[in-house]
């Protein structure tokens, strides 16, 4: 199924560091795997996506996953060039989306993510999935489920490279199954109510609370910081982040902030 998505940029979404499983499968071509299903998606050139899926696929799941109905434009045009380093970060990652994905991947995704590298944690999720999740298609594996963590042993988990991890995995996996909290009820809950449910999980701090929030119930006033925003933020926003400027997206040019540190680092790394 063919579509046209102005100003999407597949490449720089996959790399964001948001997700885990949306990798490079030949030039222009990313494979994605999401609540149990496998994308293909070719970027055609001039905002045209080849996607491997039904209509009814795509709006069913695919849609809301790549948060397609946003206006992600006039988002962007809140930013002005006197916005200085702000600017240049929108303009470098303007094409970006806030993926929308399932929650108890994102958690385990996150509390994984602590002092690891992207490659690292993408390492670590792969071995997870081939371990402990349902086989797709050849190569391709679901997220495990709840149960399925709660129920592994620890050595099983520790040959996934997690280290300390495992335990908080195979412990928050347990609570998350008992239904403490019910991650799919959250969804009604403010952002003050919601963070404060998933903090009491083992291995999730603030930071962890906040990345959930933002890439799973697309809270976008959930702001992360990490090692490359609190850079940023000593650099750039000595007096702060203006919050109440961007109220309501906020999030959003966190994840520009993000992705243009990251280049700009990569960058200085090659010269």
């Amino acid at each position: 199924m063919r579509l046209s998505i102005p100003g999407f940029d597949l490449r720089l979404t996959a790399e964001s560091g948001q997700c885990f499983r949306m990798l490079p499968e030949g030039e222009n071509r990313w494979g994605v795997i999401a609540s149990g299903q496998k994308l293909t998606i070719a970027d055609l050139g001039e905002g045209v996506f080849d996607f491997s899926c039904s209509q009814v696929a795509f709006d069913a799941l695919w849609r809301g996953y790549f948060d397609l109905e946003r206006d992600y434009e006039g988002i962007c045009a809140l930013v002005t060039p006197e916005d200085g380093y702000l600017h240049e970060a929108v303009s470098f990652a303007k094409g970006l989306r806030i993926l929308k994905q399932e929650p108890f991947e994102t958690l385990i995704s996150f509390i994984i993510s602590q002092r690891k590298t992207v490659g690292a944690i993408r390492h670590c999720v792969k071995m997870l999935c081939e371990a402990y999740g349902e086989r797709i298609e050849e190569g391709a594996y679901a997220f495990p489920t709840p149960r399925a963590l709660a129920e592994a042993s620890m050595d099983g988990l520790l040959a996934c490279a997690l280290g300390y991890r495992a335990r908080y995995i195979q412990a928050t996996a347990r609570m998350v199954l008992e239904g403490r909290p019910a991650l799919r009820e959250l969804d009604t809950l403010d952002d003050q109510e919601l963070e404060a449910a998933l903090l009491p999980l083992p291995g999730v701090g603030v930071k962890v609370a906040s990345c959930v929030m933002l890439f799973a119930y697309q809270r976008l006033d959930a702001f992360p910081v990490d090692v490359w925003i609190q850079r940023v933020m000593a650099s750039e926003f000595p007096g702060g982040f203006p919050f109440e400027r961007f109220s309501g997206v906020s999030g959003i040019f966190q994840q520009h902030l993000f992705c243009y540190a990251r280049a700009q680092s990569r960058s200085q790394l090659v010269k």
